[in-house]
């Protein structure tokens, strides 16, 4: 009968030790895989996320400047806004007479012998669309808490209450009101700014930051 051998005292803690070494290297090629992984949905979320940001919601002014309600170059004041504060004579041309009555120009009246686009000055939504009597075709365009604008005397109108406009989108063309009867191609523009009625001049010159600000 064999005699039965011994192991030497060297060869178990050498076992052990070369299991450790396994355990320890699986682990780090473990860890750099995952930790790969993990990068790249990073980079990924990362990326989605700020392309997010930049999607500015709906009746926030994010534009950097104001622009007019059309843009023909060829368009002309026909009436100025009646400023209370304004020159006598400045006044007498910004009254409206209408059925032997006189009324101050609450915006700007414009014309043009031909027919032009109206355009949204700012992003806003479409809060109503109606056909007046004297004034034609009226578009209300609320842009945020503070700051709404009303485009008259449209002869079509090409959106619907509820849309989300864009600052230029197309809103209608110039059209007649009972106002001017003797021009066809007119629109009458009113901002009101915080509840007051503001002369559409003074607003286009306005920090956009200023008409983002909360009502009080």
């Amino acid at each position: 009968m064999k005699p039965k051998r011994k192991l030497k005292k060297f060869v178990m803690p050498l076992a052990y030790l070369s299991s450790l070494v396994i355990v320890v290297l699986g682990g780090i090629l473990a860890t750099n895989f995952i930790g790969k992984t993990n990068n790249d949905d990073f980079s990924y979320n990362y990326v989605v996320g700020a392309f997010n940001q930049d999607i500015s919601p709906v009746n926030e002014i994010v534009n950097e400047e104001i622009i007019k309600p059309f843009t023909n170059e060829a368009v002309e004041i026909a009436k100025k806004f009646y400023d209370k504060d304004s020159d006598e004579e400045s006044q007498q041309k910004s009254i409206i007479y209408f059925e032997n009555t006189y009324m101050p120009n609450t915006g700007i009246l414009y014309k043009n012998n031909e027919t032009f686009e109206v355009v949204a000055t700012l992003d806003g939504t479409v809060t109503s669309v109606k056909t007046d009597e004297i004034l034609g075709n009226v578009v209300e365009i609320k842009h945020n808490a503070n700051l709404i604008t009303v485009y008259e005397s449209l002869s079509d109108v090409e959106v619907k209450e509820g849309d989300k406009v864009l600052q230029g989108d197309k809103i209608g063309n110039s059209g007649e009101n009972k106002v001017d009867p003797a021009n066809k191609n007119e629109l009458l523009f009113e901002v009101y700014y915080k509840g007051l009625i503001l002369n559409p001049e003074k607003y286009y010159e306005m920090d956009i930051k200023d008409l983002s600000e909360e009502t009080e």
